[in-house]
């Protein structure tokens, strides 16, 4: 009798793991979206190591880009079903889900709270004057916005640089300490904003 019992015991736990590697409750593929919900921008010195971002108020002007972030959240998400017996089924498998970008950026702009030069007084868009190094090549704004809305999504929400830095290409020749306020546009119509900390520029 106890034989039977054993055996019994162990035929369910056997068909338990068994669906546990093969039943999900998965369903089609599931799109997740991630959207938009803020940006900021930090000063790099691209002089420094990797280069990097930071706190230094005096930058060389050939040195100098605007390290931009964009903070995704993640919109929709269906849970998983998990069928409850012996154990958790469906822990020994994950489902497959399509991240991808609610919205796209349309436009990047960049301006100073300064007069930067005779042609770009404050409050004008110096965009032109910035380029994005992608592997070896400089490229313009525009181009790297075209690629970026081309980038899969990624898995993990959070915030992202969106280049690993915008890099200036024209010194001053008005007033050496600017402010640099970015705009970026998005494809659903929302324009978000942010600023550096005050530079100057040698």
């Amino acid at each position: 009798m106890i034989k039977k019992i054993f055996f019994v015991f162990a035929l369910a736990l056997s068909l338990q793991l068994i669906s546990g590697c093969v039943d999900c409750n998965c369903g089609p593929i599931k799109d997740i979206y991630w959207t938009v919900f803020g940006i900021s921008a930090k000063n790099i010195d691209v002089a420094l190591p990797q280069p990097t971002t930071t706190d230094v108020n005096v930058i060389a002007s050939a040195n100098y880009a605007i390290q931009i972030e964009i903070k995704k959240r993640q919109l929709v998400l269906r849970k998983r079903q998990i069928n409850w017996g012996l154990i958790q089924t469906a822990q020994a498998c994950d489902c497959a889900y399509n991240f991808m970008d609610k919205e796209d950026v349309l436009s990047l702009e960049i301006f100073s709270t300064n007069d930067f030069d005779a042609s770009h007084p404050k409050n004008t868009d110096l965009s032109l004057y910035f380029k994005v190094k992608k592997d070896q090549t400089l490229m313009s704004i525009a181009d790297y916005i075209k690629s970026y809305n081309n980038l899969p999504s990624s898995s993990s929400p959070g915030a992202f640089s969106f280049s690993n830095g915008f890099r200036l290409q024209v010194a001053p020749s008005t007033n050496k300490k600017h402010k640099f306020m970015i705009r970026i546009t998005l494809s659903d119509g929302r324009i978000l904003e942010t600023e550096t900390t005050e530079v100057e520029l040698t």
